[in-house]
């Protein structure tokens, strides 16, 4: 093999790495950056200084909020799903059993 040929061969081995490489790269960079923009306490910090205000719950955190009390019970009354702690149906403001 000559030196013409194997320099292009290198060529083509560099170029082929970086076409694999370099999306997974850049893939990883961006999935590190929004965890970074994630970060709670960096939205602090912002917040503090008064760079930006503060966020408001997003509807799926408060859909999370809302369903991490609910054990699967239901009112005997109307079948309504009794979330954990209450006291009385949302739906038919009857007692519950074993509510706190």
């Amino acid at each position: 093999m000559d030196t013409m040929g194997a320099a292009a061969l290198g060529w083509r081995l560099a170029v082929a790495v970086v076409a694999i490489a370099g999306p997974t790269v850049l893939y990883l960079g961006l999935w590190r950056l929004l965890e970074r923009l994630r970060d709670d306490a960096l939205i602090e910090r912002l917040v503090a200084r008064g760079a930006v205000d503060r966020p408001r719950p997003a509807a799926a955190d408060v859909l999370a909020a809302a369903m991490s009390g609910v054990d699967g019970r239901r009112c005997p009354a109307c079948g309504t799903v009794v979330v954990a702690g209450e006291a009385e149906c949302r739906g038919c403001r009857r007692p519950i059993e074993g509510g706190e």
